[in-house]
């Protein structure tokens, strides 16, 4: 066998063995599946109803183990809480309601030890008042909760309240404080309206921790 047929045998093989390494390491995820979580909003649109939901006219999608319901009595705000996820935007999906709070799917639950997110309309396409249309009001200390599918109820202290600028939100929305265990992040649009991106340039996030 001549030097330039071994130098192609020995790159074959070598290119054999990293493919079979690759299938070896790969194959344990692909047995490894995620949770299907059922009823997920992946699309925010620019006109949310404005009806308000009931018990008479909404069904709540939420099993029992995932969060339904969010009561904020200091600001007089409460509703039903939808699932959302990744929008055709790439970012997290808003409500399709202006009266419905939207559970972040690809964070923990409410309660969870680490980061639970929840987002919620400041008002809708007419201006009419969302369920977080009053959240920049909440002050340190005050307390909400949050009820889930079956029932049960976890109570939140509000820690700080803080209005970001929309390019900061990442680092600070997606941020787990360490002294916080069970952190739940509220956060909705603040700041000034531009007509001609129709949105807010900031965002209001609160940060608040499970009681015990």
């Amino acid at each position: 066998m001549n030097r330039k047929r071994t130098v192609l045998l020995f790159s074959a093989i070598i290119i054999i063995v990293a493919a079979m390494a690759t299938i070896h390491f790969r194959h344990p995820h692909s047995q490894t599946k995620s949770p299907v979580i059922k009823d997920v909003i992946t699309k925010t649109v620019a006109h949310p109803a404005t009806v308000q939901p009931t018990s008479k006219n909404y069904i709540p999608t939420a099993a029992p183990n995932e969060p339904s319901y969010i009561s904020l009595p200091t600001i007089g705000a409460a509703g039903y809480i939808q699932k959302v996820g990744i929008d055709q935007y790439g970012q997290m999906a808003a409500p399709n309601n202006v009266h419905l709070a939207g559970w972040y799917v690809n964070s923990l639950l409410p309660g969870q030890a680490g980061l639970s997110i929840i987002d919620g309309h400041v008002d809708g396409s007419t201006h009419h008042q969302g369920i977080f249309g009053q959240l920049s009001k909440l002050q340190p200390s005050n307390v909400f909760t949050v009820t889930f599918g079956n029932g049960s109820h976890k109570s939140f202290a509000v820690k700080s309240v803080q209005l970001v600028d929309a390019a900061n939100v990442p680092s600070i929305l997606f941020a787990h404080d360490p002294a916080i265990t069970n952190q739940l992040n509220l956060i909705t649009c603040g700041g000034d309206y531009d007509g001609v991106s129709h949105t807010y340039d900031k965002r209001t996030i609160i940060i608040s921790a499970l009681l015990d």
